[in-house]
């Protein structure tokens, strides 16, 4: 039920599911043919606690290099970087 506006680069395939802190789907990476989960976190700079929230969880992820933990390939950057309208982070 979430909108995700992903790069043309992706190939969105299914909703994998929802929770507290953002959704997810399964897509392909149409460069390396790749099948990749993308996280949407929605309204991420409304509350500082949630910005905060994300942050770190970027930056655990960056860090993990195990195979049952999953690895953060690419945040995807928004289409107009310069949009005070900016409000999702796709990890």
């Amino acid at each position: 039920g979430t909108p995700f506006d992903l790069p043309s680069r992706y190939v969105p395939i299914r909703t994998i599911g929802q929770g507290a802190f953002g959704s997810v789907c399964s897509a392909r990476d149409r460069a390396t043919g790749q099948s990749v989960a993308i996280k949407k976190i929605s309204n991420t700079f409304s509350k500082l606690q949630d910005c905060k929230r994300t942050l770190r969880e970027i930056k655990l992820l960056r860090h993990f290099r195990h195979e049952n933990i999953i690895a953060l390939i690419d945040i995807i950057p928004p289409e107009d970087r310069g949009s005070a309208a900016w409000q999702d982070v796709y990890l």
